[in-house]
């Protein structure tokens, strides 16, 4: 495992009111795929290509996690080093501090009650539509009022 990173940037927001989102899957293709649909819906994304990043930048690895940099996270469920199961698993702070919206090629039922049961907010099948994303992004960020980013009214 590499060393932690307790020098992770808390970079201030690019706008007021814009959720701030930790996008995390390993495949560069989905990847860019998912920031560009987070990014059209006014989120500001930072990007990470595996579980032991997630890891990294919510703080895991060091002695004070830090969950609470990132309104919300989007993750893909199977990666090679670690899954998202596992992180949500291994969350040893209480109740999951902040949503947790997962992706997945997969459609086993099991995993996905799994997944809720463990915290997550929602779990989409890939391919993700963006009005799926744009629904679990409103639901998991129910603090964002009419005329801020995700509000399709303004």
């Amino acid at each position: 495992m590499r060393a932690a990173r307790e020098d992770r940037p808390s970079t201030p927001r690019s706008e007021p009111g814009q959720p701030r989102i930790l996008l995390v899957e390993d495949d560069a293709d989905q990847r860019r795929l998912l920031a560009w649909m987070l990014r059209a819906e006014g989120c500001e994304v930072v990007e990470a290509a595996s579980g032991i990043e997630l890891l990294d930048w919510i703080g895991m690895t060091t002695s004070t996690p830090r969950p609470d940099r990132f309104d919300a996270i989007v993750s893909d469920v199977n990666m090679p080093d670690l899954t998202a199961i596992d992180v949500l698993s291994g969350w040893r702070y209480g109740a999951w501090p902040v949503p947790l919206i997962l992706v997945t090629a997969s459609e086993d039922a099991k995993m996905h009650f799994e997944a809720h049961e463990l915290g997550a907010s929602a779990v989409l099948t890939k391919p993700v539509r963006e009005s799926d994303l744009r629904r679990a992004l409103e639901r998991a960020l129910p603090r964002h009022r009419p005329g801020d980013p995700l509000d399709r009214r303004s």
